[in-house]
C-alpha cells in the first residue's frame, strides 16, 4: 500500500488492518447471507478529516467543520433535510406551530435509547436547550426569546417564545441542535466535561476511541433507533492535515471518503475517471460565500464611496474562474440564492457593482482620494494563509493595486488572523468564507447586525445601523409569506452601505469510493448535513 505523502503509511496501514479484521469477523457472523441486493452487515468506512481544527466533538459548542462531519455519525436531532431541502423527521415525528407563531410542540419518537442504553425522553431536549444554548453560535437570536421550554410528558417537547421567530424550526435541525444526554451532563461542568471528546449520542455509531493526531473511531450503536441500520461495523476518521494529502489518500485507495476543497474539485473529478471513486455534487448546499469585511472604524474605509469604488474594482468573474475553477457563481446580494423563497433577484451586485475600473477611479476622485505619484492611499488586507482565501486575496490585491491602492497583504495563521480581525479589530479589510446554513438568521445576520462583542465570525466591521437591525428583526419574525419583501429591503440596505462585499457563492462536492451500495440514499441531504453512514453497506466480497 502506498504511503500518503507527508502523512506516512503507518497510521493508514494500521487503520486498514483494523478494518480488515472487523470485516473478517463480520463475514463469519454473516454466514451464508448472499449479496442479492439486500444490505448485509459488516465492513468499515475510513473517512479523511482535517486534523488541525477539531477542538472537541460536541457541536453544540463548536462549529468546526471536521467536528460537524463527525457529529453526523454519533449525534442526531429532531429533524433534517433531504437533497431538495424538505424537512424530514428524525427524533421528532411531527411538530405544530401555534397561530401566533410563539408555541412549538414536538412529538418525539418513542423507544429511543442513547448509545449507552439509557432512555431518551423530552427532558433531554429541554436540558439540551437550557444548558447548551448559551454555547451554541447559531442560537444567539433564539435564546433571548425563549419564554419556557417544557416536557409535559416523555414524548412531548414544548417551546414557548416571547416573540415569534419564523426560523425557529431551522434552529432545531440535527446539525444546529444535536441532542445531548441529561444523565451524562447534569450537575457537571458542561464546558470541560469529558463527554465533549468521548460523546454519548443517538446516532448510528457510538464513540470508541480517539488516537491523537491519527484517528477517531466509532463502532455500530446497538441501541440505534433505526434498526437494522447501520449496516457497517464502524466508521474511522483518519486525521490528515492537508487537502492534498486527503486527495492522495482516496486516489491511492487508503480512505473511502473526503470532502475536497472547491479548488481541488477539478483534480478530484479527473482522478475519479479511474473508476474507483466518484465525486458527488451536493445539490442544495449551505451557502459558502467568500466575503470582504471592511473595518468602518478607520479612514478611508469609513467612506461609502471608497467601499463602492473598491467593489467596482473587483472582477468577481475572474475569481470564479481562476480561484474556484468555475465551480462557483458571483454572489448576487446579501441573501444567498440557496434561500429560494427569500432571495430577490432585483438586487443584483452583477449590475449594481459591475467590474468597472474607470467607475472605481471616478468614485475615488469624488471621495477625495485622487492619484498622487501613482497612489491614492494604503490599506492592509488580512487573510488566512490557506486555500482558497490566499488565492482570492492575491486577485483582489492585483485589482486594487491597478486603481492606485497600495495594498499590503497580511497572510496569517488562523488563530492570529481571528484575533486580529475579531478581537483586536486591527485591520482595514479582511477576507473569509462564511457558511449561511439553512436560513439568514443562522449565518447571514451575523455579518450585518450590530455586534459589540468579539465573537469569531460575527460582524467585525463596526457596522451598527438601527434601520437595518429593525428590518432584520422584522424579517426574522414575519410570517413566511411576508418575509421575501422584508429580505429585499434587507438586501437593499446592505447593497447601499456595504460594510461587507459578497464575492462568490461556491458549490460543494464530496468524494466516495464506489464499493459501497445505497449511496443515493446515503447522500440524500442538503445544507450542512453530511454522511452518517447508516444507509450505506458493503457487499461481503468488498469487506
Amino acid at each position: 500500500m502506498k504511503a500518503i505523502k507527508g502523512y506516512g503509511a503507518g497510521p493508514i496501514r494500521q487503520l486498514r488492518a483494523i478494518a480488515l479484521l472487523a470485516g473478517a469477523m463480520s463475514l463469519s457472523a454473516a454466514g451464508a447471507l448472499a449479496d442479492d441486493g439486500k444490505p448485509v452487515r459488516g465492513g468499515t468506512v475510513i473517512a479523511a478529516l482535517n486534523s488541525t481544527t477539531i477542538p472537541n466533538l460536541n457541536t453544540q459548542m463548536t462549529s468546526s467543520v471536521p467536528a460537524l462531519f463527525a457529529a453526523d455519525v454519533w449525534a442526531d436531532g429532531l429533524m433534517t433535510y433531504d437533497r431538495d431541502a424538505n424537512r424530514l423527521p428524525r427524533l421528532a415525528t411531527s411538530w405544530t406551530v401555534s397561530e401566533d407563531g410563539k408555541t412549538y410542540t414536538f412529538t418525539l419518537r418513542e423507544g429511543v435509547k442513547w448509545s449507552d442504553g439509557k432512555p431518551f425522553t423530552a427532558t433531554d431536549v429541554v436540558f439540551t436547550l437550557e444548558n447548551f444554548g448559551k454555547f451554541n453560535t447559531y442560537l444567539t437570536k433564539l435564546m433571548p426569546l425563549v419564554d419556557k421550554a417544557s416536557a409535559p410528558d416523555d414524548k412531548t417537547f414544548v417551546l414557548t417564545l416571547k416573540e415569534p421567530l419564523t426560523a425557529t424550526l431551522d434552529l432545531f435541525d440535527k446539525e444546529v441542535f444535536p441532542l445531548m444526554p441529561k444523565h451524562i451532563y447534569e450537575g457537571k461542568d458542561i464546558a470541560t466535561h469529558p463527554a465533549n471528546i468521548a460523546p454519548v449520542g443517538l446516532g448510528p455509531f457510538k464513540f470508541d476511541k480517539w488516537v491523537s493526531g491519527q484517528s477517531i473511531t466509532f463502532v455500530r450503536n446497538p441501541h440505534y433507533w433505526e434498526a437494522p441500520k447501520p449496516h457497517l461495523d464502524s466508521v474511522i476518521f483518519a486525521l490528515i492535515p492537508s487537502p492534498q494529502q486527503r486527495l492522495n489518500a482516496i486516489v491511492n485507495g487508503e480512505v473511502n471518503w473526503f470532502r475536497p476543497e472547491v479548488v481541488q474539485v477539478p483534480a478530484t473529478q479527473q482522478a475519479a475517471k479511474r473508476g474507483t471513486f466518484r465525486v458527488v455534487p451536493i445539490m442544495t448546499n449551505a451557502p459558502e460565500t467568500a466575503v470582504i469585511d471592511f473595518n468602518l472604524r478607520r479612514s478611508p474605509i469609513n467612506n461609502v464611496k471608497v467601499r463602492q469604488a473598491l467593489f467596482h474594482a473587483i472582477d468577481r468573474q475572474r475569481i470564479v474562474q481562476d480561484v474556484y475553477q468555475g465551480l462557483a457563481e458571483t454572489a448576487k446580494n446579501a441573501i444567498p440564492t440557496q434561500f429560494k423563497n427569500l432571495h430577490d433577484s432585483s438586487v443584483n451586485y452583477d449590475t449594481m457593482y459591475a467590474y468597472d475600473p474607470k467607475k472605481a477611479a471616478q468614485l475615488l476622485d469624488e471621495a477625495g482620494f485622487p492619484l498622487k505619484d501613482g497612489k491614492r492611499f494604503a490599506l492592509e488586507l488580512a487573510v488566512i494563509s490557506a486555500a482558497p482565501y490566499d488565492a482570492v486575496a492575491q486577485v483582489i490585491q492585483a485589482q486594487w493595486t491597478a486603481i492606485g491602492i497600495d495594498v499590503k497583504l497580511s497572510a496569517l495563521d488562523l488563530q492570529i488572523w481571528t484575533n486580529k480581525v475579531y478581537t483586536q479589530h486591527d485591520f482595514d479589510a479582511s477576507i473569509i468564507s462564511l457558511t449561511g446554513r439553512s436560513n439568514p438568521v443562522l449565518g447571514v445576520d451575523r455579518s450585518f447586525v450590530c455586534n459589540k462583542t468579539s465573537v469569531p465570525f460575527a460582524n467585525p466591521t463596526g457596522y451598527c445601523n438601527p434601520e437595518f437591525d429593525k428590518v432584520a428583526a422584522d424579517a426574522a419574525s414575519a410570517p413566511l409569506d411576508k418575509q421575501k419583501a422584508l429580505y429585499k429591503t434587507y438586501a437593499e440596505i446592505v447593497a447601499r452601505d456595504l460594510n461587507q462585499l459578497a464575492l462568490t457563492n461556491a458549490r460543494v462536492f464530496e468524494a466516495v469510493t464506489n464499493n459501497f451500495k445505497n449511496l443515493d440514499a446515503q447522500f440524500n441531504f442538503a445544507f450542512n448535513t453530511h454522511p452518517n453512514w447508516a444507509e450505506a453497506w458493503l457487499p461481503k466480497d468488498k469487506q
